[in-house]
């Protein structure tokens, strides 16, 4: 009985160890210049590209201190600096169990990473959604939809970037801003 409460001990460490070494690579980016020159050096949007770009905002019903949003073709770009940790960490955790109910009811063929802590986490995706999924913070996916991109949180920064059923050329576009944020990529 010892070494079964050993054994499962020890597991429990690694795998909060293993949690804990997922999340580290999520970068905080607090500086929104970053993002706005990333648009423009690895996807090709400039400044005045950007469909939205505010100030002292609300973003789903939060107040957020800056928000951009960008899109190019199938491609999206979100970046959204909330007042308070809580309310970033919050819209993250609902989309993760949204995506955790996806998987277990498997409505997703693909691969991801998953990876959360009090502070940070994210959700790396590349794969197909079947039609009707509903995943907080997206509209409804009305048709089979691939999804390749992720959803990523640092202490009050929600970053979303991602493809919906994009070329080969959009999902290069993704991976290339997510290097160069610093940011996993699928």
């Amino acid at each position: 009985m010892k070494k079964l409460r050993g054994l499962i001990a020890a597991v429990l460490v690694f795998a909060t160890a293993l949690s804990a070494t997922g999340c580290t690579g999520i970068k905080y980016i607090e500086n929104e210049d970053i993002f706005i020159d990333a648009l423009d050096s690895a996807a090709g949007i400039s400044k005045k590209e950007i469909r939205i770009r505010e100030k002292r905002t609300t973003y789903n019903g939060q107040d957020a201190e800056y928000l951009i949003f960008a899109e190019d073709g199938d491609n999206n770009y979100l970046y959204v600096r909330y007042e308070d940790e809580d309310d970033a960490m919050d819209a993250f955790e609902d989309f993760y169990e949204d995506f955790e109910e996806v998987l277990g009811d498997k409505d997703f063929d693909g691969s991801n990473v998953r990876s959360i802590s009090k502070t940070k986490g994210s959700v790396v995706i590349n794969g197909d959604f079947e039609d009707g999924i509903e995943l907080s913070g997206f509209a409804k996916f009305m048709d089979d939809t691939e999804f390749y991109g992720g959803v990523y949180v640092n202490k009050n920064v929600l970053i979303k970037v991602y493809s919906l059923d994009g070329s080969k050329r959009d999902k290069e576009k993704i991976t290339n801003f997510l290097k160069e944020i610093g940011l996993p990529k699928p």
